[in-house]
């Protein structure tokens, strides 16, 4: 955004703002740009099996013991030892290939 804001001023203010004006822009736009990549590379990057054990998710269609889910916005043949109906929240407790055990995330009751 501060490089886009450089090149505006570089062009819409008079002589020895235009330089300025741009010149500290492009210095915020470096700063900014150092922030985001520390940010970014201290958070722990995870994925597959790591980051399905442990997610919720709901039931899209009848789970006895064998059906659908919908974990992190995706859809998963899931199975589960106890009979789920469609809307049933689940949290995933293990990956077996590509189908997930479930149980489900509140106890009944």
């Amino acid at each position: 955004m501060f490089f886009v804001l450089a090149l505006l001023l570089f062009l819409v203010l008079p002589d020895p703002w235009d330089v300025v004006g741009g010149i500290t822009c492009m210095a915020l736009f470096v700063v900014e740009v150092a922030f985001w990549q520390r940010r970014v590379r201290r958070q722990k990057v995870q994925t597959g099996v790591t980051r399905l054990v442990g997610a919720t998710g709901e039931v899209t269609g009848r789970v006895a013991p064998a059906g659908q889910v919908r974990v992190l916005g995706e859809l998963w043949e899931a199975r589960s030892n106890t009979e789920l109906a469609a809307g049933d929240r689940v949290r995933v407790v293990a990956v077996d290939g590509l189908t997930l055990e479930v149980e489900p995330a509140e106890p009944p009751g």
